[in-house]
């Protein structure tokens, strides 16, 4: 196993460029004809120069209304989770680990799994660079077996890049201590058709689920007290009439729509 130290599979923005570097192949519990994961392993390279960049920088430098999204949603991570200094965090499919860096920057005990070592490369390096004491390693998320040593796990935009989300769900469970809890953050079952675009272009596996078979697949998997939590309220109000009407409205537009546009969070607990 390789060792690192440093983060989901990034939002497919960038253009293929075809002369750029691939990624190496993973050598470790992949079969040859095993597609859909070489296509996650070979993805940072695929997306060419501009796209690793944004990989590499995530969430920093995008449009303040990324970005600030993005940070937004760590908070969330931080309080759902109740990661205080010391407590231990696992990402799986931690990507360019840059939710697991900034815990760790709050004193989490963190580590990250992704599948692709271009990915855990960038991790390793950003982690050095910013001198985050953090972990990161290859490791397919579908056959991980960390030994129930955590008192969080994190899966965060990622499940949707699996087949067979119960296997990713089992190394979460097998990931926790007793009575550990999971978080999982994830678009919602119309991904499945938003994403057609970038798995036309790289070949990855592009899911999309509803709230109810989340939940289902984690009362599966062996999770109890399974709650869903609504991320709505993502920007500031001011006191014009305007916003205050927004402010008093928007909860209840966005419970209405929510199957359509909002991501899904929920959490669990390891038996």
């Amino acid at each position: 196993m390789r060792h690192f130290t440093a983060s989901s599979r990034e939002t497919r923005t960038a253009i293929v460029q075809p002369h750029e570097t691939r990624s190496p192949t993973y050598d470790r519990g992949v079969a040859e004809d095993d597609r859909r994961k070489q296509a996650e392993i070979d993805y940072p390279g695929a997306v060419g120069k501009a796209g690793r960049e944004w990989i590499r920088i995530k969430p920093f430098r995008a449009d303040p209304r990324t970005t600030g999204r993005l940070l937004i949603d760590f908070g969330y991570v931080l309080k759902l989770l109740d990661l205080h200094a010391a407590s231990s965090l696992v990402e799986l499919g931690c990507g360019s680990g840059w939710m697991s860096r900034l815990a760790a920057r709050h004193g989490v005990h963190a580590e990250g799994y992704d599948i692709a070592p271009l990915m855990v490369e960038i991790a390793h390096t950003a982690a050095v660079l910013e001198g985050v004491d953090a972990r990161f390693e290859v490791g397919d998320y579908e056959q991980l077996d960390l030994g129930r040593r955590f008192d969080a796990c994190l899966l965060y935009d990622t499940l949707h890049h699996s087949e067979r989300p119960e296997l990713v769900l089992a190394t979460a469970r097998r990931a926790l201590k007793l009575g550990g809890r999971l978080l999982l953050v994830e678009p919602n079952w119309t991904h499945r058709f938003r994403g057609r675009e970038a798995s036309e272009a790289y070949g990855t596996t592009e899911l999309g689920y509803s709230s109810r078979r989340l939940k289902h697949l984690l009362r599966e998997a062996g999770f109890t007290d399974v709650r869903r939590f609504h991320a709505n309220r993502k920007r500031l109000y001011s006191n014009s009439v305007a916003d205050t009407a927004a402010h008093l409205t928007e909860p209840l537009v966005f419970r209405l729509f929510a199957p359509f546009w909002t991501q899904i969070w929920l959490r669990a607990r390891s038996t």
